[in-house]
């Protein structure tokens, strides 16, 4: 609310926004809220479950002590509350000052797991949220419309899947708590084409470095599994599970095109000679690899699996939501085909059965 100054001019009282902590919350997800609001003039509280604690993030890179505690902190203190996940669930004081919060229709933002704590104040009935996708079936099961979207507003909720969605969540709880940034002209939430990760750095988010990085690992390892797969549906005799590598190189091809797209055109870089090269080396290993349908299911079932497993943490550690897309993409994709894969080798394979066989490294 306006308060009037000794000058006669008016000025907003700063706005008062809890962050909740518990361990294992994604880093990320503290560095950029707590930034941004500090950045915009806000009054940040953390809240934890006791205060001779330091939590720490799942990457260990963040470390933070509480200036409180939720046993004792009011819900109308506040105008909005911002809930990171972790094991905050399992704490009745924080579900106590939420639903609290709830019906004083105070805004709350819950990023990837933080929905879950929504989940058990039991107000997720007729609502539509998003979060990680791993929790879907939770969000539903209580009532929810899950959407697959950066940010998702439903009064009093706003909610995002992952650390890619922060630069866009701290923007809209902006706009809806009429911060403004100095310096700053706020984007359109919506504007999807927008260079979002040039705030996430800013508020300690990937940096272009970072971004650049992660874009050339994903491509030397599509690079690598795609040259790999065209190998291995030459030579594979099954009709089915030719059809099923083929499909798979089709799917690869789409990855790299699109990862050296955001690569050139968000960043004006070239792939590193390192990407460049990896199709050599794959075509050379492969020739020296046993050809027979068996032992080529499970390679490629390893590589499956190595690249779905990368493209998940690339995804969920950088905070530039059109790169983040596109690995998401990369995930779904290469999970659909390690599932149809697995039927085909589970149906053909002879007891007992081998476990999957990489040809590729983990890269993160």
């Amino acid at each position: 609310m306006p308060v009037q100054t000794k000058n006669s001019q008016v000025e907003y009282e700063k706005k008062q926004v809890a962050i909740l902590v518990e361990n294992e919350f994604e880093d990320v997800e503290f560095k950029i809220p707590h930034a941004a609001l500090k950045q915009a003039g806000a009054i940040v509280t953390v809240l934890g479950g006791r205060m001779n604690e330091q939590y720490k993030g799942h990457y260990r890179g963040v470390a933070v002590s509480p200036n409180a505690t939720a046993t004792e902190a009011h819900a109308e203190d506040f105008d909005a509350f911002v809930l990171l996940g972790g094991s905050m669930r399992a704490n009745p004081n924080v579900t106590r000052l939420i639903q609290d919060a709830v019906s004083l229709n105070k805004w709350i933002v819950a990023i990837g797991y933080g929905p879950q704590v929504l989940i058990d104040i039991e107000q997720l009935t007729g609502k539509r949220v998003t979060a990680f996708r791993a929790i879907r079936k939770d969000l539903e099961n209580a009532g929810a419309t899950y959407l697959d979207a950066p940010v998702v507003v439903d009064a009093p909720f706003i909610t995002a899947r992952r650390p890619s969605d922060l630069p866009i969540v701290m923007t809209t709880l902006f706009r809806l708590l009429e911060i403004s940034l100095p310096t700053t002209v706020l984007p359109q939430t919506n504007a999807l084409n927008h260079e979002w990760w040039k705030m996430g750095e800013d508020w300690g988010g990937s940096s272009r470095a970072d971004l650049v990085r992660a874009l050339n690992m994903a491509i030397v390892g599509e690079r690598y599994t795609l040259e790999s797969f065209k190998q291995y549906s030459y030579r594979a005799t099954a009709p089915h599970l030719k059809d099923i590598l083929t499909e798979i190189v089709d799917s690869k091809k789409q990855h790299v095109e699109q990862l050296e797209k955001r690569l050139h055109q968000g960043f004006h870089e070239e792939v590193t000679w390192q990407a460049l090269g990896s199709e050599a080396y794959a075509d050379l290993q492969s020739w020296i690899l046993s050809s027979d349908d068996i032992s080529i299911a499970r390679r490629t079932l390893g590589d499956l699996q190595t690249g779905i497993v990368d493209a998940y943490r690339l995804c969920n550690q950088l905070t530039d939501p059109t790169t983040a897309e596109i690995l998401d993409k990369v995930t779904t994709d290469l999970s659909k085909y390690e599932q149809c894969l697995g039927a085909w080798y589970r149906q053909r394979a002879s007891a007992p059965i081998q476990p999957p066989l990489p040809t590729t490294v983990v890269a993160m």
